[in-house]
């Protein structure tokens, strides 16, 4: 199964404070197409900032990653 940024394009009014969990793979893609800011090291996914709050391993050897909503985006690529 490949996964991208659009599979997790929910139609959801994500508010700062909301959590969600994410593969690793949909971070390295994020990385990858300039999505994720170093600085502030926030990702930028649905049109919000999240940050990694914590990160899980599951017995299948994938990690996912929690991520909390931190703001809207202020401009779009």
């Amino acid at each position: 199964m490949s996964e991208s940024i659009s599979d997790f394009n929910i139609l959801r009014d994500w508010q700062p404070g909301d959590t969600r969990e994410v593969p690793e793979a949909v971070l390295q893609k994020a990385r990858l197409e300039d999505r994720y800011d170093s600085y502030s090291q926030t990702y930028r996914l649905d049109s919000r900032l999240w940050k990694i709050q914590g990160q899980t391993s599951r017995s299948t050897g994938e990690t996912v990653f929690t991520l909390v909503c931190v703001e809207e985006c202020r401009f779009t690529r």
